[in-house]
């Protein structure tokens, strides 16, 4: 009995110590008078905001038995509401949300949003972000703030002990709004506060594209994913191997499997490349990282002359924090530099054993969503001409003239009776230009990086001119006009006839009929197309970005040659040699002479092979033997992006996933094989952009299965949720069908004979070599290469007709398919069933009162 009781006694006194430790356990809402002082002070109030998830508060799990709370001091409220509930993680509970987590440690976790709050301000602490909005939003600015949630996201993570899935799927449904995150989330990123109206003409950054959603597929966005991003931590650390070692350094790959062979298997011109460089341009510009310390990326890529005053910026990225030649532990933290090999066969020479490269700038997914990290597209996504006229108004207003809707030229030899070149670069002209002498100058266009290779100033000359040359003949039309109506009008003209070509010449040559059918990308022949979707996102997917539209770098030639007018060769020049120096077009007739080469020079095959000028020699400086690899830096950015490996990307195109090397015996060449074997331990291991330009490509295409499937959707988007496509109706943007009729008529073939000084005659289609059958070199004067009838624009009141007579419409292809490769046949990969919410597979889901 004594023993009984002595029990009893031992039993009372052990409740009183663990009630004295946690009382006094509040009801639901009121936290007790000590509370702050014990646990540190209250988060920030959650801020309301419409959602379509209507979160509920948690209850707490005991009865309220009264308040221990004393009558002299009113209790202060405690918000313990629900962000996100987490099935499959049973015990896992945050101290920052004790109270609200008791209810969930036997099979769900849930997470709130004082949880947020308080892991977003010691993020933002620790990364020193600004305590108010910055009154102009730059990219720095986005950059900033993306790396605090993402530094949010990690805390998180790594207080709840959240796995990859829940990290990439999960914390994106919580509702930000409701946290201290949305007093400085950029107002055009929310929804509720941005304002659009149906407009005819777009606006120059791509917002109120979507009505609904007027982010999307702007400027200063994310990059979506096709499927989750990759990253070692699941949250912003680089990709390692499935066995969790370090991949293969992205430069040895490069010199193993993407040497130079030479081989020129197909009848696509140098013409394909520019113009896929220019609607790149046109639909990406990825985001540099800024440093903070003042050691910068000088003259030599790969030298100690910190004190140069001349800098050189990454080709990708334009970046400036020195990487290379400084201790580990003090270089930027966005430092990512590629290693090279000791033994390396082309830098070994040189004893260097470091490649410059900084990590691109993160970025802010609508309503600035928690999640893995992303990265910043600098312009809209959607093909709107921004790389002739600006992502911005302030880029746009300079390089107008501001008379008769005409863009800025230079009259270099007009007086000689040849066409204007664009304008020159006399603010920061070392900005992506080498200048050998101080008077010497590149070019200014709508996207900087129009002086990176001298064929693509040239496409941009080409079609500043036809700006011009539509804008003057609208001006004589209507000459009621004023200058803003002609340069938006020609603007929007000019946006359509990009979208023409593109679809109608380009696409078809690099995907083939197949895909072209299977994604929707046929052009209508007449009246309108009724395809476009608000429920589509236009924004590119990182993949197109970041690997499978980098696919043109395997077709650069060594050298750039030049034709006469006749179609003769006259010379050419090492592609090294005319990066970032524009100035052979400062010499009388060279225009056309490139412009005939652009129709005349075969490209290289699409295959692992890569001009040597590129991977060795890219941005080569001035006296010196060497310079950067394109292809080792294409797969450094996929793995800065979180791109997934080929592998992955192999399953969501429909493919069978390779559980060995066998399984790739069909995709690829057996020397591909063999060096992949010799380079990755694994097929889950293989960068997706070194196996998509390795792969062994579709019948009638020139890219592989899963470059096609990334490619042929992103494009299939980009047409979908596109409201200015110019094929739409019943917009305030809508061409009538006249006007469409004409725009369906333009090649750019016909661009070449407007726009050309001399050139008299070309082929049909310039991105393919002439034949006399199917690809005829016709008259410049020929009604096979029609033009526009710009009477069709003509105003009611005006009375000047400038008609021509009719002429058949374009075909919808070109003649010509790739041929060389050995070929295989195209799976049924794009069957796309609609994917299910975000997460419900994995079972989380934002907190509801009925889940």
């Amino acid at each position: 009995m004594n023993s009984r009781f002595n029990l009893m006694i031992l039993a009372a006194m052990c409740l009183t110590m663990v009630c004295a430790q946690y009382r006094p356990l509040p009801p639901y809402g009121r936290v007790p008078p000590d509370f702050h002082h014990r646990y540190g002070p209250p988060p920030p109030p959650p801020y309301a905001h419409h959602h379509p998830y209507h979160q509920q508060h948690a209850e707490h799990p005991l009865e309220e038995t009264g308040s221990s709370a004393g009558a002299a001091e009113e209790p202060q409220d405690y918000q313990a509401e629900c962000a996100l509930v987490v099935p499959g993680l049973p015990g896992k509970s945050a101290s920052i949300d004790r109270y609200a987590n008791l209810k969930y440690v036997a099979d769900e976790t849930c997470i709130t949003y004082e949880a947020v709050d308080v892991a977003f301000n010691a993020a933002k602490s620790k990364l020193r972000l600004p305590s108010t909005k910055s009154k102009t939003l730059t990219e720095r600015d986005i950059d900033q703030l993306g790396k605090v949630i993402v530094e949010t996201t990690r805390i998180l993570a790594n207080q709840y002990g959240l796995p990859a899935d829940v990290i990439s799927n999960g914390l994106p449904l919580i509702d930000t709004s409701k946290t201290i995150i949305d007093q400085f989330c950029p107002s055009f990123l929310k929804k509720e506060e941005s304002k659009c109206t149906a407009q005819r003409y777009r606006q120059y950054n791509g917002l109120c594209n979507n009505l609904e959603h007027p982010y999307w597929g702007a400027a200063l966005t994310a990059f979506r994913r096709m499927i989750p991003a990759d990253y070692a931590d699941g949250i912003s650390t680089p990709r390692v191997s499935a066995k969790g070692k370090d991949l293969p350094t992205t430069r040895h790959i490069s010199a193993v499997h993407h040497h130079d062979m030479g081989y020129h298997d197909h009848a696509v011109t140098v013409f394909l490349i520019s113009w896929g460089q220019a609607i790149d341009h046109d639909m990406t510009f990825t985001a540099d990282t800024k440093g903070s310390d003042p050691l910068y990326l000088m003259t030599d890529p790969f030298s100690n002359h910190k004190n140069s005053s001349k800098k050189i910026q990454d080709p990708v990225t334009d970046t400036d924090p020195l990487c290379c030649d400084i201790a580990e532990n003090k270089r930027n933290e966005e430092c990512y530099p590629v290693e090279i090999p000791s033994g390396d066969p082309f830098y070994a020479l040189f004893r260097r054993r470091c490649m410059e490269f900084v990590r691109s700038a993160s970025s802010l997914k609508g309503e600035c969503k928690l999640g893995p990290r992303s990265h910043l597209n600098l312009i809209s996504s959607v093909l709107d001409a921004n790389w002739i006229y600006g992502s911005d108004k302030e880029t746009a207003d300079s390089l107008r003239s501001f008379k008769g809707g005409l863009l800025k030229s230079t009259p270099m030899f007009r007086q000689h009776g040849l066409k204007d070149l664009l304008p020159l670069k006399l603010e920061n002209p070392d900005d992506g230009c080498i200048r050998a002498t101080p008077d010497t100058y590149c070019f200014m266009a709508g996207d900087p990086r129009v002086n990176e290779q001298l064929v693509l100033s040239v496409t941009h000359t080409l079609l500043m001119r036809e700006h011009n040359r539509i804008a003057q003949e609208l001006s004589t039309i209507n000459p009621h006009w004023e200058d803003e109506i002609i340069y938006q009008e020609t603007r929007h003209i000019m946006a359509a006839l990009i979208q023409q070509i593109t679809y109608n010449e380009f696409l078809p040559m690099v995907l083939g009929k197949d895909l072209m059918e299977s994604n929707k990308l046929i052009l209508e022949r007449d009246g309108y197309w009724n395809g476009y979707d608000d429920k589509i996102d236009p924004s590119l997917p990182a993949s197109f970005g970041a690997a499978a539209f980098r696919f043109g770098h395997s077709l650069l030639p060594s050298a750039v040659e030049r034709w006469s007018t006749t179609h003769k060769y006259i010379g050419a020049q090492r592609l090294s040699q005319m990066l970032r120096q524009p100035y052979d077009l400062y010499k009388g007739g060279y225009c056309d002479q490139y412009i005939s080469g652009l129709m005349n020079q075969v490209s290289q095959a699409m295959d692992g092979s890569m001009s040597q000028e590129v991977t060795n020699h890219l941005f080569q400086d001035s006296g010196k033997n060497w310079g950067l690899d394109l292809a080792a830096l294409n797969m450094q950015r996929g793995r800065d992006h979180g791109i997934p490996s080929y592998n992955a990307f192999r399953e969501r195109c429909g493919l069978k996933k390779a559980d060995s090397w066998k399984d790739l015996a069909d995709a690829f060449t057996n020397d591909t094989l063999k060096h992949f074997t010799s380079i990755y331990d694994s097929p889950d291991d293989i960068d997706l952009w070194t196996a998509g330009v390795s792969e062994r490509p579709l019948t009638g295409s020139m890219v592989g299965p899963v470059f096609g499937c990334i490619i042929g959707e992103s494009f299939k988007d980009l047409r979908a949720g596109d409201r200015f496509w110019h094929e739409n109706p019943n917009q305030p943007s809508s061409f009538t069908v006249e006007q469409l009729q004409e725009i369906r008529k333009v090649r750019l073939a016909r661009i070449v004979c407007d726009n050309s000084d001399d050139i008299e005659t070309a082929q049909v289609y310039v991105m393919v070599l002439p034949d006399p059958e199917i690809n005829p070199r016709v008259s410049c004067k020929s009604s096979v290469l029609p033009r526009m009838d710009l009477s069709k624009w003509k105003d009611k009141d005006s009375k000047y007709s400038t008609a021509t007579p009719a002429a058949p419409p374009a075909p919808a292809s070109p003649p010509y398919v790739p041929a060389g490769r050995p070929q295989h046949q195209r799976p049924d990969y794009n069957r796309r069933p609609p994917p299910p919410p975000p997460g419900h597979h994995l079972g989380y889901r934002p907190y509801e009162s009925n889940p």
